[in-house]
Parts: C-alpha cells; structure tokens; sequence
C-alpha cells in the first residue's frame, strides 16, 4: 500500500515540479505593438439599421438586403444615398409602427453612404431642449 502512495504521490508532484521550474529564456516577449494600425473591417449588416448605426461602416453582399428603421422621436428628412452601389425602397404601413422605414438593396460592388438629419419631435414643446441629430452610415457593397 506505501508503495501505491509514493507512486500516486509522485504523480502528482511530478507536473507541479516541472511548472515550477527556472526557464532559462527568461518571460516569453509580447509582440511590439504595430504603429499604423489598419482600418476596422465592416462588420456585417444587421438586419435592421436605426439611427444607433450612425456613423458605422456595414458591409453587404450584391443582392443583400438590411432594413433602415429611424425613430418616430425624430422628423427625419428623406435619407439620401451617395453612390450607386445601394438602393432605398420606402416601406409603408398602414399604421404608424413607431418609425419610419426603408429598404436597403445592395445592388452592385462599391460603396454608397446614406446620410438622413432630423428634429426631435418635440421641438417647441417646453422642456425639449433636444437639438438636432444626423444619421451617416456606409454600406459597403461586396460581390
């Protein structure tokens, strides 16, 4: 039986020796950080864009289709896209979902911007002191 001890108690001991041990090449190095880093990639399309996108790059496979939902809280203009690689198509209900909405198409390869500015609907009601908001995204289309 102390022969099973000292084999089982060897085997055990035998790891914890091993990871306690000096290594001669000292700490392992980190690699140096680069110093141009390269633009994120776009991250791939939601299916629904909102006016929490703003400002993000979002990438769409030809032929793809996203959803641009911006809040009833806001009057929004038209949006407008810049490039021929989307299309918009709006979408409308016969009652008020809470946003105003449109299709997205990715229609050829390239990059288009859609950009929309709106007014809090608020505006002129005591306590809104909500200013304006603009939306900006680009989609960035892939074939």
């Amino acid at each position: 039986m102390a022969v099973v001890r000292v084999a089982v108690l060897a085997l055990v001991l035998l790891p914890v020796a091993a990871c306690s041990g000096d290594d001669a090449s000292g700490p392992a190095e980190e690699p140096s950080p680069s110093t141009s880093e390269p633009a994120p990639a776009p991250r791939q399309s939601p299916q629904v864009l909102t006016e929490a996108d703003s400002d993000a790059t979002i990438a769409l496979p030809t032929g793809g289709e996203t959803s641009l939902r911006l809040s009833s809280d806001w009057v929004w203009s038209e949006p407008v896209v810049d490039g021929d690689a989307v299309q918009l198509a709006t979408v409308n209900y016969l009652q008020d979902p809470g946003f105003s909405e449109w299709v997205v198409t990715a229609v050829a390869p390239g990059e288009a911007t859609i950009t929309s500015s709106g007014t809090a609907a608020c505006a002129g009601q005591d306590g809104c002191a909500v200013g304006p908001q603009d939306f900006h995204v680009t989609i960035t289309v892939e074939q």
